[in-house]
């Protein structure tokens, strides 16, 4: 079993830092891909944009599956669920992490996910829904409050994805993306609900994107990092980065430490 929480990726290359060959060195087959959309509503821009563009990134990086699944509502959940048990890799795919939740609840997938023994790999919505709490402070129009709620709780551990800056030290307010998140609500919800993991899909002016990704295999947790991609933790005394990348030095992804 190997989860991957990922806030985003390199457009032009998203497997091809290092993210590919540790796909394929996990992988036992390449037999079947599944993907679950970020909500009801996200399945046209699932099926159209989102697959199609992963699809092509996977073959950049030698990987091609035979067989493609979306889980749509349409499908009965033992549909559903058996797409999920036969599959080489599972997918959540970015969305709103709240409607993602909707759906696979009325289909009964949160078991079949928890019990999942082949590569899984979250990203946005997705690795919020992975989380053991899916976390969304008041950062925009869409999301105006606190809003916590249960995930799958797949590793016991918490993720928020976009907190994309240069800087090493987080700042009192981060404006991303058209979101800004405000480090005190981040402390307010380490002090209640435990401490959390700040990940970023950071794109540079100079074509660059600093990822950072968190890597579960067999209940052990590791740090990934490309180019400069830094990783924070959200604690009841403050937000501390803890993991980041080696710059120019860096031509490759690589797992910077163990947890």
């Amino acid at each position: 079993m190997t989860r991957y929480y990922c806030s985003g990726f390199d457009g032009n290359d998203a497997f091809g830092h290092g993210l590919g060959e540790m796909f394929q060195r996990e992988l036992t087959d390449t037999k079947s891909i599944v993907f679950i959309p970020g909500g009801a509503e996200k399945i046209e821009k699932a099926r159209n944009k989102q697959i199609p563009v992963f699809i092509e990134h996977f073959k950049r990086a030698g990987i091609c599956f035979e067989r493609m699944g979306l889980i749509t509502p349409d499908l009965s959940g033992q549909e559903a669920r058996t797409m999920i048990r036969n599959a080489s890799f599972v997918m959540l795919l970015g969305g709103n992490p709240f409607q993602q939740k909707e759906l696979c609840d009325r289909l009964d997938l949160s078991g079949v996910l928890q019990k999942f023994d082949g590569v899984m790999a979250g990203f946005s919505a997705g690795a919020m829904l992975m989380s053991r709490y899916i976390i969304v402070t008041p950062c925009s129009e869409e999301y105006p409050e606190f809003r916590i709620e249960e995930g799958l709780n797949l590793d016991n551990i918490s993720v928020y994805p976009h907190n994309n800056t240069s800087e090493e030290s987080y700042p009192e307010a981060l404006a991303a993306g058209g979101e800004i998140y405000q480090r005190r609500d981040l402390v307010q919800v380490a002090e209640e609900y435990g401490e959390f993991y700040l990940l970023q899909d950071n794109a540079r002016e100079n074509g660059r994107t600093d990822v950072s990704i968190i890597k579960s295999s067999d209940g052990e947790l590791a740090y990934y990092i490309e180019n400069e991609g830094k990783l924070w933790k959200a604690a009841k005394d403050g937000v501390s980065l803890i993991a980041a990348g080696r710059g120019k030095q860096q031509e490759k992804g690589s797992l910077v430490r163990f947890l």
